[in-house]
């Protein structure tokens, strides 16, 4: 059962306090010094105003400042320019205090922590997470006010004070500021790193997209947990005591996640024996479409008309899947088309030779052929064969051209495709 402990005596603090604010705030010169910058910050404030630097102004963003990474830093420091503004000021009233020896304890706090407040929120801009970059502005700039008060031991020493106990062990408020700052940065570091890594395996000749897919998540997953270790190691974590914890949780997890690890499993499979990889194109299920990516629970499949099927990774492993580009690239097509029998099928199928010759997309070699296939009700049926090398670009559209292309040949030549014809008779009765 967690307790909140306060090692420390809440009496003592409170006098330690009193006795700093009677010794720097109560003096004749403080107060005199609180006036000024009550002065300055309200007319930082007018001139703010008078400048057009309120919250309104960060909103709009014209040319250059429209750039993504010079924008949020842009309306950050548009947000602080009150706080600017008045810390310019302050630094002045403090040099010119500074210069004729007079009291400036008062005015050099609140330089600090005016100055600390545009430079913590300009940092926390360049953060991509609002919440995370607020936090680092935040925790930045109370950090600066501490030191501007001298403060900075006392605070520590309060805070190592402050925490509860769990069981025999004493988690203190310091201790887990430390492992969240820590965290964060270690976090971010992996982040970073293993994005450095994706760019440098998407650019390896001599690997294959699959083996680029799985060994960019294996670095991935082990800059995470690398990270993760190293927190709990430095705030003094024993990971030797987790053991036997985390051999029963993972039990437990086992039974409750059997099928996300079955579609983990299926997809490090897939990515090994290379059956499926990145940039394949495949049939499954009356779906047909490019692999865009191979994640660790489902396969991205991106069809020609923009749809994207998420299909789980036990699903290719288990179902039946159509690789049309897995030897190599290049695939036979066939379009059929019936003529009527008045029509020379040698003429015919020699149109439809040439038909397919003019599509940009078939291939010369092998040549397109063409072949009877049967004798219909109404039509000789037949049939042209031609090969493409980009399946990833569609195989209902080149069809398409290549029959509309049969259409123009045939009308041009006279050959006419007839159409189902039924006769009907009327039989008087006997």
């Amino acid at each position: 059962m967690a307790e909140i402990i306060f090692d420390g005596d809440a009496a003592e603090w409170g006098q330690r306090a009193l006795d700093w604010a009677q010794q720097h705030l109560t003096s004749r010169a403080a107060l005199l010094q609180g006036l000024l910058v009550l002065a300055l910050c309200a007319a930082a404030w007018l001139l703010r105003r008078a400048l057009n630097l309120g919250p309104r102004a960060a909103t709009a963003q014209t040319g250059w400042q429209a750039d993504a990474r010079v924008a949020p830093m842009l309306r950050e420091l548009r947000l602080c320019s009150w706080a600017g503004i008045c810390g310019l000021l302050l630094l002045a009233a403090d040099s010119a205090a500074r210069h004729f020896h007079a009291p400036h304890k008062v005015l050099s706090i609140a330089v600090s922590v005016a100055l600390a407040w545009v430079v913590a929120h300009a940092a926390g801009a360049l953060i991509k997470s609002r919440f995370l970059g607020r936090l680092v502005a935040w925790a930045v700039w109370i950090a600066a006010v501490l030191h501007a008060l001298g403060a900075v031991d006392q605070a520590l020493e309060f805070l190592d004070a402050l925490g509860f106990s769990l069981g025999r062990s004493h988690i203190s408020l310091l201790l887990i500021i430390k492992g969240a700052s820590l965290f964060v940065v270690l976090i971010l570091a992996a982040r970073m790193l293993a994005s450095m890594t994706d760019d440098k395996l998407q650019h390896a000749d001599g690997l294959s997209p699959s083996a680029q897919v799985l060994f960019a998540k294996g670095a991935r997953f082990g800059l995470y947990a690398l990270a993760v270790t190293m927190t709990l190691s430095t705030v003094g974590v024993d990971l030797t005591s987790l053991t036997v914890f985390s051999g029963a949780v993972g039990v437990g997890v086992g039974f409750g996640l059997q099928k996300v690890f079955s579609n983990l499993v299926s997809g490090v499979i897939l990515l090994m024996d290379k059956s499926l990889k990145p940039g394949d194109v495949i049939e499954m299920g009356g779906v047909q479409g490019r692999i865009a990516q191979i994640n660790a629970r489902y396969t991205a499949v991106e069809t020609l008309d923009g749809k994207a099927y998420l299909i789980p990774n036990e699903s290719l492993i288990g179902n039946e899947v159509i690789n049309l580009s897995y030897s190599n690239s290049r695939l036979l097509i066939r379009a059929e088309v019936g003529v009527a029998y008045a029509a020379d099928p040698r003429i015919a199928m020699e149109l439809m030779v040439q038909a397919a010759r003019s599509v940009p997309r078939v291939l010369a070699d092998p040549p397109p052929s063409a072949l009877l296939t049967s004798f219909g009700d109404s039509s000789i049926n037949l049939a042209v064969g031609f090969w493409i090398e980009d399946p990833q670009e569609g195989i209902g559209n080149v069809r398409g051209a290549v029959l509309l292309a049969i259409w123009n040949a045939f009308n041009e030549h006279g050959v006419s495709i007839p159409f189902p014809q039924r006769e009907v008779r009327l039989l008087k009765d006997a």
